[in-house]
């Protein structure tokens, strides 16, 4: 029989890979509207990298919550590497 704890953690890895699917698709979405007009969809490239660093910073979530504490701590170091190419994109395309 399983405690609550283990009922709460299975309900969080759950919603993070629900999380994760809709993230992904609109990554995807945004990553085809970019590539079909580069000139004027440019300024997408920061939300794509963000998206992906959400994913990564959720993967993170999840493998810390288990025994994979280095993949998730590798993956947290990927996710704050892409909030950082985000920002480097954003002023690239004329940002902040």
């Amino acid at each position: 029989m399983t405690s609550s704890g283990g009922k709460f953690k299975k309900a969080v890895r759950i919603i993070i890979d629900f999380l994760n699917v809709i993230i992904g698709i609109g990554a995807v979405v945004l990553a085809v509207m970019t590539f079909l007009d580069t000139q004027n969809n440019k300024w997408m490239f920061p939300l794509i990298f963000i998206l992906g660093a959400a994913m990564n910073f959720l993967t993170a979530i999840k493998h810390l919550m288990t025994e994979r504490r280095v993949t998730g701590a590798i993956m947290l170091f990927v996710a704050l590497l892409l909030v950082g190419i985000a920002y480097v994109s954003r002023t690239a395309v004329g940002g902040l």
